[in-house]
């Protein structure tokens, strides 16, 4: 009679262990996506109509570098939100969230998850907005110097103007020397190799590469991350905005191999 407990117990035991690590599928609908719009865009962010009509479930926040915002809060503010629109999926039932964004969305991806480990993949097209790369070809210095002089006299609220940069083209702004100094600053959250460099959680990481960011190569950021069997590096011949879509079947399956490991 011993025996043949300690042989049902065994049994259990294994079966429990074999079933513990299996891995179960997920439906579109109870994952939940967030996608940044790039630079001077507004929502939605990239492929979010394409993903909606997946079934995902998509949140697609305006961001403070909108045409609609023009730099109302600072990076870390920004974050922060991000932070709370990812723990709101969660609590209506996401079981899966995944980050991703375009352009300056791209790099708001990397600066979030060098912050945050609560999201289970990200993906990121046309990553743009390069402050450390403005700062040394001069087209910043004075200006970030003078931003960084006035917040440590405690000035940083006043009101600042500055040059902002985009594909080359560039805006003249107004905003604060904080919120100025915490988007271009060249040590700080912007600097995407340097946020790739500070994430620690191994995720899915899809990251898209277009014509215009070849140059920066896969080097720049995608060999900076934690190591993935799912993450995947793509290079495309189209142009900056029109990376996302060129690349939508790539992501699509991207997007499979998550929920159906």
């Amino acid at each position: 009679m011993r025996f043949k407990l300690l042989s049902f117990r065994f049994i259990f035991s294994l079966s429990f262990l074999f079933f513990s690590n299996l891995s179960f599928a997920y439906n579109p609908q109870e994952i939940g996506m967030v996608l940044l719009h790039g630079k001077w865009g507004i929502p939605p962010g990239p492929l979010a109509d394409k993903f909606m009509d997946e079934g995902y479930r998509v949140v697609s926040p305006t961001m403070p570098w909108s045409r609609d915002r023009n730099y109302d809060a600072t990076y870390e503010q920004n974050l922060e939100d991000i932070h709370q629109i990812v723990q709101k999926l969660r609590l209506e039932g996401s079981k899966l969230v995944i980050l991703g964004g375009l352009s300056f969305g791209a790099n708001a991806v990397l600066a979030y998850l060098s912050k945050y480990q609560d999201v289970d993949g990200a993906m990121i097209f046309s990553p743009g907005h390069l402050p450390e790369r403005f700062y040394e070809r001069g087209l910043t210095t004075t200006t970030v110097d003078n931003a960084r002089a006035l917040i440590q006299s405690g000035q940083g609220s006043l009101s600042f103007t500055f040059t902002d940069y985009n594909q080359g083209r560039n805006r003249d702004m107004t905003s604060t020397a904080s919120i100025y100094l915490s988007y271009y600053d060249p040590n700080g959250l912007a600097n995407m190799p340097k946020s790739a460099s500070s994430i620690h959680k191994s995720i899915p990481f899809l990251c898209v590469m277009s014509s215009a960011e070849l140059i920066l190569g896969k080097d720049y950021i995608f060999s900076k991350l934690p190591i993935h069997p799912l993450s995947k590096y793509i290079e495309t011949t189209a142009s900056h905005m029109q990376a996302p879509d060129a690349t939508y079947t790539e992501a699509s399956k991207f997007m499979q191999s998550l929920i159906n490991p």
